[in-house]
């Protein structure tokens, strides 16, 4: 009797009632209207922490959690005015997950990985008429999950087929994939980092989801929202992308008739669950101005932590009935799963369906959708490049303060992501602190292969037009008279062949107007081919690139191996009377697994650390001042740190001293690769294979993993080949 009276009184604390209190039923009447049949999964807690959900790879190279035992359910509303529950596909031994519903409501979407190590996640349909399922997506060793189900039939996909490792752990990357109805032409949207996740439709046709973003920043706050069109044009932030606040936006879905989304706030390194909210771009874009908690409605107050809303009652998965009210995934205590609930805005709740063994997730209604606007696709596949356009660089906060005529050209660079984890180093600053994984740069050095693809001339009224590859990440710094960086872009941006993409200036507000000129120089030119950095693009290596340069100029002096940079002695690089070595003799560095040079070690004040984790950091310097690899997400203000702020530079270059450092002259092209150098954030390696001190296992991982990636490259160009040929 005592556990019967334990358990009655838990269903009515779950329900959101309390003794003596008449249960309101017209609460439920908005979603018994809308929303009489209801799709849902129940599956374990998927995720050791957020980003390390692709974990059940069959050849996952770190993170594994497999936990067998799923279904794929229904709730139907009765005439009795409940809802009963039925099981649609049930699976003991595998996982069921991610159900979406086809616009006609007549088949369920979802993903199913029916074993650990032979199986992996990939798209199957329902089709709710007959019950019969039919599997879309294939490929062991390749995860498609969350799919997002467009107007014309087709699916907007989550996919670990890109074959990355995140930059901070060995948890492999997903990104956004296409295909049709029938899983044909299967081929890839996103070109990013890290993870891109949670894709849902917007009422105008746009894809919405999230992106981990970090490139020359901290990696734990940046993962915002972004939007796209569902061929991949138009990728831009739509929320967040230099906040601290929130950590991660998560399961977003736009509310039906507004501009207002629903989502979980949540942390970085947490299960992929959190607090409830409404992000309102049109009131603010960064930090808490356009997001409000809900549920009860409170203090939104724009916190700097990594594990946000964990305490407490969680949620997940929400799903807007109206402006008011929600379906969601609940839990409101850690000692009960998740279970299917009605929500308002002020925190009023039903049940609607909980199994006290396992977790009910992400409910969907089972009913057909009114249509959203198709987008037609701006994609041509005859060409292999897109153009950006900038209206006037000097609009917005990007290059406030700084004169007009000051900024001449616009460098481009592309990043080049890892496909698998070999050593490893560390980095910390004011974001944080992280393990970088097959590292290509000394700790706080650069993330990712930096490739420059070459310079855009900026005209006399800040506008510039120029041409990039196509399916390419990208980012860009623009550069004053001496070659050096006033203001560079942290994040990157990718166009699809023959897209076009237009923004008004550096880092403007997405909420202001902006009256250009009718025609703007750049208009008037023409789309500019970019200049090559002194030869075709490749991977910027400080062996090829910079140590050429103190071989021929400064090792006869600097050869001194027992002298240590004192960077502290002097006011200038000049009165240093004991010239450290500047020499490319090899240092082996055991826990990152490469050969770093002694003058790359030296000029970048490089410190071993000891301890638990034994690396050597690289620290900034008045010779060497790069951007903290672990800066802050906000926008830095222009010349923050670089070649411009670095005496490297300023005692070689006859622009900017009479006395050149020993009556040394360097030409143009040597100062340009330091300046290079200095804004890449220190690169070492060209590749990811560079200066390796890898044994034979290592390689067969390397080659593994490359070859994993070579293959999905080669059936993307097939399958786009195919789309070409099927129109």
């Amino acid at each position: 009797m005592r556990h019967s009276f334990i358990f009655v009184t838990l269903l009515f604390f779950i329900s959101g009632f309390v003794w003596g209190a008449e249960k309101p039923e017209y609460r439920l009447n908005n979603l018994k209207e809308k929303f009489p049949k209801i799709v849902f999964v129940k599956h374990f807690d998927i995720g050791i922490v957020h980003y390390a959900f692709t974990e059940g790879l069959s050849d996952a190279q770190a993170d594994r959690c497999f936990v067998p035992g799923s279904a794929l359910c229904l709730l139907e509303l009765g005439d009795d005015g409940k809802y009963h529950e039925k099981t649609l596909l049930s699976d003991p031994n595998g996982v069921i997950r991610d159900p979406d519903v086809s616009f006609d409501g007549k088949k369920i979407i979802f993903a199913w990985k029916k074993s650990d190590r032979e199986d992996d996640y990939h798209l199957y349909d329902y089709e709710v008429a007959t019950g019969a399922v039919r599997q879309l997506t294939f490929g062991l060793g390749y995860a498609d999950y969350e799919p997002c189900m467009l107007p014309d039939g087709g699916i907007v996909f989550n996919s670990s087929r890109c074959v990355q490792i995140v930059d901070c752990w060995w948890t492999e990357v997903s990104n956004l994939y296409t295909c049709d109805a029938d899983g044909n032409y299967l081929r890839r949207l996103t070109f990013d980092q890290v993870h891109t996740t949670c894709p849902t439709l917007l009422d105008d046709g746009r894809i919405i989801y999230t992106r981990w973003d970090y490139n020359d920043r901290g990696h734990l706050f940046p993962q915002p929202l972004f939007v796209m069109n569902p061929d991949g044009t138009f990728q831009t932030e739509m929320y967040g992308n230099n906040s601290w606040f929130p950590t991660t936006i998560l399961h977003a879905r736009g509310i039906p008739g507004t501009n207002q989304i629903v989502a979980i706030l949540t942390g970085h390194h947490t299960l992929p669950r959190g607090k409830l909210a409404i992000v309102d771009p049109s009131k603010g874009r960064q930090e808490n101005t356009g997001v409000q908690l809900i549920a009860p409605i409170r203090e939104t107050i724009p916190e700097r932590i990594d594990m946000y809303g964990q305490e407490g009652e969680q949620f997940a998965h929400p799903y807007p009935i109206n402006e008011r009210e929600f379906l969601v995934s609940y839990r409101p205590t850690h000692d009960i799963p998740f279970g299917i609930y009605w929500f308002d805005i002020d925190g009023n709740r039903e049940l609607i369906a909980l199994d006290m063994s396992v977790s009910s997730w992400r409910p969907v209604p089972l009913t057909p959708r009114v249509p959203v606007p198709e987008r037609s696709s701006m994609v041509d596949w005859n060409v292999d490049y897109g153009t950006y356009t900038m209206q006037d660089v000097y609009v917005g906060p990007g290059l406030e303060g700084i004169e007009r005529g000051k900024a001449k050209t616009l460098r481009v660079i592309a990043l080049d992501f890892r496909s698998v984890g070999i050593g490893h180093n560390f980095n910390g600053g004011p974001s944080g602190g992280a393990w970088v994984s097959t590292p290509i740069a000394i700790g706080n050095g650069t993330w990712d292969v930096k490739i420059p693809l070459g310079d855009a001339e900026i005209y006399a009224d800040g506008s510039a037009s120029f041409k990039v590859p196509a399916r390419t990440p990208l980012y860009f710094q623009v550069l004053d008279e001496n070659g050096h960086c006033i203001q560079t872009m942290r994040s990157w941006s990718t166009l699809q062949s023959g897209e076009s993409f237009s923004c008004i200036g550096c880092h403007e507000d997405k909420n202001s107007t902006f009256q250009s000129p009718k025609t703007t120089l750049a208009m008037m030119h023409g789309p500019q081919d970019l200049k090559p950095f002194y030869g075709p693009p490749r991977g910027f290596s400080f062996p090829k690139e910079i140590q050429p340069i103190f071989d021929k100029h400064c090792i006869e002096c600097h050869q001194n191996d027992t002298v240590k940079p004192d960077f502290k002695q002097a006011a200038n690089f000049n009165s240093m009377k004991k010239p450290f070595s500047l020499k490319g003799d090899a240092v082996h560095d055991l826990t990152a697994k490469r050969n770093w040079s002694v003058s790359y070690l030296n000029l970048i004040n490089t410190e071993q650390t000891t301890g638990e984790h034994v690396t050597m950091l690289g620290r900034q310097n008045r010779i060497v001042n790069w951007i903290d690899v672990q800066e802050g997400p906000p926008m830095l203000s222009p010349y923050n740190a670089g070649a411009a702020k670095s005496e490297l530079l300023t005692m070689f270059d006859p622009n900017l001293t009479p006395s050149p450092h020993n009556d040394v002259k360097l030409s143009r092209e040597e100062l340009d690769k330091l300046a290079f150098w200095i804004d890449m954030l220190i690169p070492y390696c060209g590749d990811y294979s560079e200066a390796n001190t890898w044994n034979d296992e290592d390689f067969k991982k390397y080659e593994y993993h490359e070859k994993k990636r070579r293959d999905m490259q080669e059936l993307d160009h097939k399958n786009i080949l195919q789309l070409i040929n099927a129109k």
